[in-house]
């Protein structure tokens, strides 16, 4: 852990895009926007010169990207917004929400550098594939390949 550029308080949370000093909160992270300028350390230009070199081959976001990720189009991959209400209101993923060791596995998805890599990973584990059966049985119904259990968890429908 590195010490938050405004309070000192150890963190990991944040981290300014500009001079990549960390901070700990909102508040922190405005004051350290005031503060900051292009010259911060010498980190500013060690920074811009790797995103420099970065762009030159691809951007992050592609090259780190699984290929079977990236055919997909956003149209005909999006989850209607009344599906995804259902998702909040759902009494049985938010059951399974509350289990830490699923919370902990989720922000590392979130996270990580190698998201196809961490996903194969949680899909062993029984208590995440539990909790995508049950987001699956609401937006994605009329799936044939569905399994049976997931379906009942909606109802039958």
């Amino acid at each position: 852990m590195a010490p938050c550029a405004v309070c000192k308080i150890d963190t990991n949370k944040y981290r300014c895009p500009r001079c990549l000093e960390r901070y700990c909160s909102v508040r922190c992270c405005r004051a350290h926007k005031e503060l900051c300028t292009d010259n911060s350390d010498g980190n500013r230009r060690e920074f811009s010169n790797q995103v420099e070199f970065e762009e030159t081959e691809k951007p992050c976001f592609e090259r780190d990207i699984h290929p079977a990720f990236r055919e997909v189009t956003p149209e005909t991959d999006q989850v209607p917004e009344h599906l995804l209400q259902e998702l909040n209101g759902s009494s049985k993923i938010l059951s399974l929400l509350e289990n830490p060791h699923l919370r902990a596995m989720i922000e590392n998805l979130v996270n990580t550098r190698k998201p196809d890599l961490a996903m194969a990973s949680a899909m062993r584990e029984p208590i995440f594939t539990e909790l995508a059966d049950a987001c699956l049985s609401i937006v994605d119904r009329e799936n044939p390949n569905l399994e049976p259990e997931a379906v009942s968890l909606t109802g039958g429908r």
